[in-house]
């Protein structure tokens, strides 16, 4: 697949640890592959999405695929026949570029964030062929709105108000995180549909405001999954490691690019077994749960990114890539 994000006159321009060793590396790897096959089923266990077809003039067709439209919800735009030239989708302050004669159905994913106000939002699209506008299309989307829980915990008083001395930490990590969310794969890297990173007690606790220590704090962006310390962590699907690296928030962290701006992260690990730049598989295992960071206990932290916008991850399962 590919995509684009800015138009020039006269042509688009494109968008943008430790190593075990050999035996220990080997069970890691059957582990891999059993959570691969024992994990898939529950993709198929997913609600349908939701769709709805969007036709142009000019003969070209849209599939708007979508969970729910709420804050934390992803939306697939999918070119499903194509008779332009080119596709430019604008929502919000993003703006994107499908070319046509990429083979099978192009697509990209936008996300709604988990602090979305509701309210109606306008989709537009700009059909060209010939160098020329053909047509534009406004798609009016309604977002519901969406109730969240609030959680109280008790954690080391470092987590709530951080020491002088790691000040200068969090604000480059908070750098780092930025410049890794703010850069994607124009390929889709992912392969075939998404699938549960472990097996576990299941948390469905996205979006989930914090309180601690009695100090209102973010919001709770992804989904825990309680597992005992040192359960082999799965990619949820193929892609390139981005960032793994130990983080003062998130402990040993682990973030994998799947293209077209879609991340997923995998933290509070004990042990990362993958490197940044490295290309791994669904159901590879990238690193062992544990409780580093702010962790009140074993999990893991599953969370999912849209470039800057956060969504929920079991979204993902229901979607049909």
């Amino acid at each position: 697949m590919e995509a684009w994000n800015k138009l020039h006159p006269g042509g688009l321009v494109n968008r943008a640890g430790h190593r075990p060793g050999r035996p220990v590396a080997v069970l890691i790897f059957l582990a891999g592959l059993i959570l691969a096959v024992s994990l898939s089923f529950l993709v198929n266990q997913a609600a349908a999405a939701e769709s709805r077809r969007v036709e142009a003039g000019t003969g070209d067709v849209f599939e708007l695929r979508y969970r729910q439209l709420q804050p934390g919800e992803p939306l697939l735009v999918i070119w499903t026949s194509s008779v332009s030239d080119y596709a430019g989708i604008f929502f919000g302050e993003s703006s994107h570029w499908l070319k046509k004669g990429n083979p099978g159905p192009q697509f990209l994913v936008l996300g709604l964030d988990v602090m979305l106000k509701p309210g109606e939002r306008v989709l537009e699209v700009e059909l060209w062929s010939g160098g020329r506008l053909a047509e534009k299309l406004a798609v009016n989307l309604e977002v519901a709105s969406r109730d969240f829980p609030r959680k109280k915990l008790t954690v080391d008083q470092k987590y709530v108000t951080p020491p002088r001395e790691v000040l200068a930490r969090i604000k480059r990590e908070s750098e780092l995180l930025a410049l890794v969310y703010s850069s994607s794969s124009s390929d889709w890297l992912a392969e075939g549909p998404f699938v549960m990173p472990c097996e576990g007690n299941l948390y469905p606790n996205f979006g989930q405001q914090r309180i601690y220590n009695n100090v209102p704090r973010s919001v709770h962006t992804g989904v825990d999954i309680a597992v005992p310390a040192g359960h082999p962590i799965a990619a949820t699907n193929s892609g390139r490691v981005v960032l793994a690296s130990a983080l003062y928030y998130s402990g040993k962290t682990v973030i994998i690019d799947h293209g077209l701006g879609l991340f997923s992260s995998y933290s509070h690990l004990s042990r990362l077994l993958v490197r940044r730049g490295e290309m791994v598989k669904t159901g590879q295992v990238v690193g062992l749960a544990g409780s580093t960071g702010l962790s009140t206990g074993p999990h893991l932290h599953w969370a999912v990114r849209v470039y800057e916008a956060r969504i929920d991850p079991l979204s993902l399962l229901e979607l049909g890539f």
